[in-house]
């Protein structure tokens, strides 16, 4: 018995390469008056210097169905967004399809039926159901070619499950989940992209769990088949898909899944009748940096600086105004440079030091601390080991580095960063 598909022959190739070269050959002639009728409908007479801008500069007349699916993609949230979620997805895969045909790559069974499968989904997505139906009888034939070469294959008890399997999926070719590892994870991260949409303007989260729903150990071997796939880390292909939908992530996204055996409570109607479930969310980090004081008198030498804190730099521990009301803490107290019982030399740096001159916080959204300066007399400047010069702090604040050298006027701290510990 055979264990493995056997390899398809140059006649098969060259059929393949016929059947996606006839597929993008109607693709074009249905995306051609479909891609200008929707780009006029929202850009008007300005739709044509658009493509020409996402084309760089290629007329019109030198287009082919490369050049109309870059329009679609790049344009897909502005114009084409009737087309759905999936729609985007269906386009990045024929965009990669007609790469591969345009440079003879070889195309398997397997590529070529995907490739048909997804432009018939986009021509039906489109209107154009004749074109579709055209194409619809070669996915079945290819399809009742797999599960013989299936059966040729496997152990004898399988052909009929696989048969039966199989025919079911050709009725139902345009309505049933994905079935194989490749398409389950573009369902996925079709999933993905559309539950990041939401958010375009503000995503604020930095942990991405995949919800899937394994009721046997095939199922489950499917799933790790999909995201565990040889090509490119399921973690990569989301920071990709992103990207690619400009969805700006400020943040490293942690990507992770779980299997269950039955929904879990909380989780009770997340599913919705699909066997994985997108979940971003917000874990929240404790940072810590320290300070290190190497100019200027202060209480302590060293000092902690917390995420969820503000710490605040100065001369006096204490700031009052003229009636004698508090109007600040400094965290990072410099004593008094009027004090004469310090020696002249740091009477000089202190001096330099105002009351109210600083404070360092930490931004959540970069993850980083900053130095602020706060319309000091002497002014705030970070000194970076490569840098020549010093980055002076004005009405921006600097984000902060590990060994970065903080002068408070002529006062110095050096800032090292800490541990993280994570919390709930």
């Amino acid at each position: 018995m055979p264990e493995s598909s056997p390899e398809p022959t140059a006649a098969q190739m060259a059929t393949h390469r016929a059947l996606v070269g006839d597929a993008l050959d109607v693709l074009y002639r249905v995306l051609r008056p479909y891609v200008e009728r929707e780009m006029r409908a929202v850009h008007g007479d300005r739709w044509e210097r658009v493509a020409r801008g996402i084309l760089h500069g290629r007329p019109p007349s030198t287009w082919d169905t490369s050049d109309l699916l870059a329009i679609v993609y790049d344009q897909f949230y502005k114009v084409f967004r009737d087309l759905g979620h999936e729609g985007r997805s269906r386009v990045s895969l024929l965009r990669e399809v007609r790469k591969t045909w345009a440079h003879q790559g070889d195309l398997t069974m397997a590529e070529t039926r995907r490739a048909l499968e997804t432009a018939i989904l986009l021509l039906r997505a489109i209107g154009a159901h004749d074109e579709a139906d055209r194409l619809e009888p070669h996915v079945v034939e290819m399809m009742q070619q797999e599960v013989h070469l299936k059966r040729d294959v496997l152990p004898p008890a399988e052909p009929p499950t696989l048969l039966d399997r199989g025919l079911t999926r050709v009725r139902t070719l345009f309505q049933r989940a994905p079935a194989e590892p490749l398409e389950f994870r573009r369902a996925i991260l079709d999933d993905v992209e559309r539950a990041a949409e939401p958010h375009r303007r503000h995503f604020a989260f930095n942990r991405l769990t995949i919800h899937l729903l394994a009721e046997s150990n095939r199922t489950r071997h499917l799933f790790e088949a999909a995201l565990e796939g040889p090509d490119e880390p399921f973690s990569d292909a989301v920071h990709r898909r992103l990207a690619d939908a400009r969805i700006p992530v400020p943040e490293p996204l942690q990507v992770r899944w779980r299997f269950y055996r039955s929904i879990p409570e909380r989780l009770t109607g997340c599913f919705d009748e699909r066997p994985f479930y997108v979940e971003f969310a917000r874990r929240r980090t404790a940072t810590t940096a320290t300070l290190t004081v190497l100019k200027g008198r202060t209480p302590k030498t060293r000092y902690v600086v917390k995420s969820r804190q503000t710490l605040t730099i100065g001369r006096l521990e204490e700031v009052v105004d003229e009636r004698g009301r508090i109007v600040r803490r400094n965290t990072l107290a410099f004593a008094d440079y009027e004090d004469e019982a310090l020696p002249p030399e740091e009477r000089a740096i202190l001096e330099t030091v105002s009351r109210i001159h600083a404070r360092i916080g930490f931004d959540e959204a970069a993850g980083v601390f900053r130095v602020h300066d706060d319309q000091s007399t002497w002014g705030t400047s970070v000194v970076r080991t490569h840098l020549h010069v010093p980055i002076a702090v004005r009405q921006q604040p600097v984000a902060l580095q590990d060994g970065d050298l903080i002068y408070f006027g002529k006062a110095c701290v050096r800032f090292n960063t800490g541990g993280r510990r994570r919390t709930g």
